[in-house]
């Protein structure tokens, strides 16, 4: 069975700090520690009750975790590819309005500020997933906040992503555009 080669580019995206982390396993911790009380002031309560609960709250905690460093920026066959925690998203290129294309600082610009979370995950300085903004549906991945990739469709749906380097995105959905 052959399989055709595809091309793929691969981006990288700008690092979030790992202390992002602590947004999620100091409240984590923090769960641990009352149902660990709980249990032991508890007469009404088991051990077992115990021995379930905590495995549970740590497999959660480290999907989550992993789901953080889950992310990924690519150009292939003719599609814009990002994947960031749970969710994915494939963008024709040409369903790209190039021409209004921008990179933003969201503390300057924000106007550009995703909005209301419909299916996303974040935290402090970590956006992924699906928002609202204005009128419209944004799918982003923000890790720097300080420069982002506007990228608005030709249906007025928006991409906000944070590459390493914005402009050599750009440049490279530029050069593929003019293919």
């Amino acid at each position: 069975m052959n399989r055709a080669m595809t091309s793929r580019t691969l981006f990288a995206v700008a690092p979030a700090p790992v202390w992002r982390l602590l947004w999620l396993w100091v409240p984590m911790l923090g769960a641990i520690a009352l149902v660990i009380a709980t249990t032991l002031q508890s007469p009404q309560r088991t051990p077992h009750e115990l021995g379930l609960t905590l495995p549970f709250v740590l497999l959660v905690s480290g999907v989550l975790t992993w789901a953080f460093f889950r992310r990924r920026i690519s150009i292939e066959d003719g599609e814009l590819a990002v994947l960031s925690t749970f969710y994915r998203r494939r963008v024709p290129l040409a369903s790209l309005a190039l021409d209004k294309a921008r990179i933003v600082d969201l503390a300057e610009h924000r106007q550009f500020k995703p909005g209301m979370k419909t299916n996303g995950y974040a935290m402090p300085g970590f956006q992924s997933g699906h928002y609202r903004m204005g009128g419209h549906k944004a799918f982003c991945l923000i890790t720097d906040a300080s420069r982002v990739l506007y990228l608005p469709l030709r249906d007025g749906n928006v991409l906000l992503l944070s590459p390493e380097s914005p402009r050599a995105l750009l440049d490279a959905l530029n050069a593929h555009a003019t293919r």
